[in-house]
């Protein structure tokens, strides 16, 4: 081969693999984001779920049978 012609590949190659792994990159970045958000709107329900379980008052579940 000639020189100029391995001077095209070597010069060619990372012109045509940048895009592929910048767009490759905005995708698994996007895809991290979704992923955090999800488990952090996950996390907020359930401690929501837990504290909506909690009594109000402290006399609240014991009710029946005092009178």
């Amino acid at each position: 081969m000639e020189w100029y012609f391995i001077l095209a590949i070597v010069l060619g190659i990372p012109i045509i693999l940048f895009p592929i792994a910048l767009v490759w990159y905005l995708n698994v970045s996007g895809l991290y984001q979704v992923l955090r958000d999800v488990r952090q709107r996950q996390r907020r329900r359930a401690e929501g779920a837990a504290e909506a379980k909690k009594p109000v008052a402290a006399e609240q579940g014991t009710l029946a049978g005092k009178g």
